[in-house]
C-alpha cells in the first residue's frame, strides 16, 4: 500500500504550500525529486495521465481527483485548487517513474474548525445525480484476492452504456481508515452495456476501507463512496 510517506522508491513529494484557507482558491504547484536532490522531469502514462492527484480529508470525504499539468522544469501545476471545508487533507500523487508505480503522500491542512459528520459502519450502496451503484462483492478477506464488482442502475434498470473513463470502464480509490494507507486496484475487462464495472484487489489488514468509485453511466462522470469492513 502507498500514500504513507512523503519519501518512497527513491522519490519524494515537495509541495510549494501545506496551509491553506477554506474555499479560496490558489495556484497549487509540487515537485517530484529523486534522493540525491534532483527534480524528476519524465513521467510514464497510466491511464492516460502521466499524473493522477488525490485529494481527501482525513476523515475520508471530500474527495477529489485532479489530473495537474507538467511544465518541461519537472513543476507539476493546478489552477484554482481549493480545498472547501477545515481540516487535515491527504494529498496522494500517483504516478509511474521509468517503468515503476509509485503513490506518495503529504498532508494538507485548512484552517478553522473542522465538523465531522457520522458514516455507517459498511455502505454497499450510493447515489449520484440519479444513478444508484451498488456494490455487489460480499465476503472480503484480509490478504486474499477479490473481486469488486459493482452494478450501476436508473430506475431500477441496468444502465444501457458505461463509457470509458481513465482507459477504463471505472476508476476505484481505495483507503484504509486510520492511515489512509492507498490501495492500488486494477480494472478488469467488461461489456460497456452490461452496467457493471469490476476491479481486482487484494486487502493487506483487516479494518475498514473507503472505496471512491467513478464511472460514466450514459457519459456522465459520477463519484459514489462506499465503505467495507474486513473482521478477518
Amino acid at each position: 500500500m502507498g500514500g504513507l510517506s512523503v519519501d518512497a522508491d527513491g522519490l519524494r513529494f515537495v509541495p510549494t504550500d501545506t496551509r491553506l484557507t477554506p474555499g479560496d482558491p490558489l495556484n497549487w504547484s509540487f515537485q517530484v525529486v529523486t534522493s540525491n536532490g534532483n527534480i524528476v522531469t519524465e513521467f510514464d502514462e497510466a491511464h492516460g495521465q502521466r499524473g493522477h492527484l488525490i485529494v481527501v480529508r482525513r476523515d475520508l470525504t471530500r474527495f477529489q481527483h485532479l489530473h495537474p499539468t507538467l511544465d518541461a522544469d519537472g513543476t507539476w501545476r493546478v489552477e484554482a485548487f481549493s480545498l472547501p471545508d477545515p481540516g487535515v487533507y491527504r494529498a496522494f500523487i500517483d504516478l509511474v517513474v521509468d517503468g515503476r508505480p509509485t503513490t506518495l503522500g503529504f498532508d494538507l491542512f485548512v484552517s478553522g474548525e473542522m465538523e465531522v459528520a457520522p458514516r455507517s459502519d459498511t455502505s454497499r450502496r450510493a447515489t449520484a445525480d440519479g444513478y444508484v451503484v451498488d456494490l455487489q462483492t460480499n465476503e472480503v478477506l484480509a490478504g486474499e484476492p477479490v473481486e469488486l464488482a459493482f452494478e450501476i442502475s436508473r430506475d431500477g434498470e441496468p444502465v444501457s452504456r458505461l463509457d470509458p473513463y481513465l482507459g477504463a470502464l471505472g476508476h476505484l480509490v481505495t483507503l484504509r481508515e486510520g492511515d489512509l494507507a492507498y490501495l492500488h486496484v486494477h480494472p478488469k475487462e467488461t461489456s460497456p452495456d452490461s452496467g457493471r464495472v469490476e476491479f481486482g484487489a487484494q486487502f493487506p489488514t483487516p479494518g475498514r476501507y473507503r472505496l471512491f468509485l467513478q464511472s460514466k453511466p450514459d457519459g456522465t462522470l459520477i463519484t459514489t463512496r462506499h465503505d467495507i469492513r474486513i473482521d478477518r
